[in-house]
């Protein structure tokens, strides 16, 4: 019986004198029995008992003032809509109010993001006057004939939130950007209905190339509780919506790396405009800025609307239906050459002279009007390709690749990763260098003291 057993011990252990059951027994002792297995209760305890009911707090408020904001550019937009005059008009309205608003409080001006960038590496607070003009003035600008993002003003807004929220909470200074930027991507969650992709958008914007998990947990939290406060007074619907589901094929996939550096080259035109555009501005007087702006912008607003004929890319932060249009419907491939022209065209001319509003749009609808291009190549897969364009624009954009597929995939409520990550990678790749938001780049960089003078970062 013995040497069966040396036989087998040998077969399988290569050695007939190892003892098994003995080596089991001090793995057992040694590895299980005396091993001190520590939890770390007091990490826990902080979390559960300080940043939860935080992320909690900040949730319920950024979606309620979200559900508010939603609220006000719905209704003033329905009266607008009732005269195509009224959309016409109503921007120059804005521009004055703008105007007398930035002359003192210049930080509120322009899309927002970058002052946001900047201002969460210090540790002053936003003033919380500057967080209610911010949000009347983009309630405005959002409402109708602008093409502005709503995502500049809530992430500005947010971060106001999160910053006062933390304070009344007992936080430092020393969290004071993190409490910042769970803020900024709660409210930004809830507006644009995508509280993932908010949220990683929030941490990439702060940390381009060098993406910072620590803030995602609460970041997160944050971001649900809000998106579920606003939805329970605004609905589930998705801002996307599309009829028929994304199809692709291996065929496509060489034309959506081709889309990914056009969209690239765009982006980076888009860029040089938007920057010079704004770098010019600084010459006129800052409450004129946005007036002068709105005026040269308006006739290229009146031409976009009669090229495409439909009202809803006079009206599109408010519901985002011309992108729902572009992906499902062939568009004449010059009718989307003038979207992307008097797209930039006009953001130059409004957010880059002050006007409040996000840059996120507008860079979906270049996206969008770009994958619509490519859509007449495979006519079948025009919805895959639209989404993967927006997804590839916002990534060269914002520099933010990973947020640009999961917030695309969540306001569409479809599922086409693996080509959106295709063209975001070349996007993202081809696009090193420059961004639309200055607070990123190192040759954008500026000091924060400019805002209280004529210098302006946007």
């Amino acid at each position: 019986m013995k040497r069966i057993r040396d036989f087998f011990v040998y077969l399988i252990f290569g050695d007939k004198n190892i003892r098994f059951f003995k080596h089991v027994k001090t793995v057992i002792k040694e590895d299980i029995i005396l091993l001190s297995i520590h939890v770390d209760f007091m990490s826990i305890l902080y979390f559960l008992g300080r940043w939860l009911p935080f992320a909690i707090a900040v949730g319920i408020t950024t979606g309620i003032a979200a559900s508010l904001m939603d609220i006000s550019v719905v209704y003033i937009n329905g009266y607008l809509s009732k005269n195509i005059i009224y959309l016409f008009i109503f921007p120059v309205v804005v521009s004055v109010i703008t105007g007398q608003i930035i002359r003192s409080n210049p930080e509120v001006g322009g899309p927002g993001i970058g002052f946001s960038i900047l201002h969460l590496k210090t540790k002053q607070y936003l003033k919380i006057k500057s967080i209610l003009l911010k949000l009347i003035i983009s309630i405005f600008t959002l409402s109708g004939g602008f093409i502005a993002g709503r995502e500049g003003p809530s992430f500005f807004i947010g971060i106001g939130i999160g910053e006062w929220i933390g304070k009344s909470y007992g936080f430092g200074k020393k969290f004071k950007d993190t409490l910042g930027l769970i803020g900024g991507g709660a409210f930004t969650g809830a507006l644009l209905k995508a509280p993932l992709g908010s949220s990683i958008f929030a941490m990439e914007l702060k940390n381009m190339y060098d993406f910072d998990y620590r803030p995602f947990v609460p970041m997160i939290v944050a971001s649900i509780v809000s998106y579920l406060t606003f939805t329970f007074f605004r609905g589930n619907h998705a801002f996307i919506q599309l009829s028929s589901k994304p199809i692709w094929t291996l065929t496509s996939i060489p034309y959506i790396v081709a889309m990914g550096f056009f969209i690239s080259f765009i982006i980076y035109l888009y860029t040089i405009i938007f920057h010079f555009s704004n770098k010019i501005s600084k010459i006129i007087l800052a409450n004129r800025k946005p007036i002068i702006g709105t005026i040269l912008a308006l006739p290229v607003m009146i031409g976009l609307y009669y090229v495409v004929n439909d009202i809803d890319i006079l009206s599109v932060p408010v519901n985002m239906r011309i992108l729902s249009k572009m992906a499902q419907v062939p568009y004449p491939i010059y009718v989307d050459a003038i979207i992307i022209l008097c797209t930039v065209v006009i953001t130059s001319l409004t957010q880059g002279f002050g006007i409040s509003g996000g840059l996120i749009l507008p860079i979906l609808i270049i996206g969008a009007a770009a994958g619509n291009i490519f859509g007449h190549i495979f006519p079948d897969q025009l919805v895959m390709f639209t989404l993967a364009g927006m997804g590839a624009a916002l990534s060269a954009g914002a520099k933010t690749p990973l947020a640009a597929i999961v917030m695309i995939t969540e306001m569409s409520h479809d599922d086409v990763v693996i080509p959106m990550t295709a063209a975001v990678i070349t996007s993202y790749l081809t696009s090193f260098g420059y961004s639309l938001y200055l607070g990123q780049e190192t040759k954008f960089k500026n000091k924060l003291k400019n805002y209280n003078s004529e210098e302006e970062i946007s």
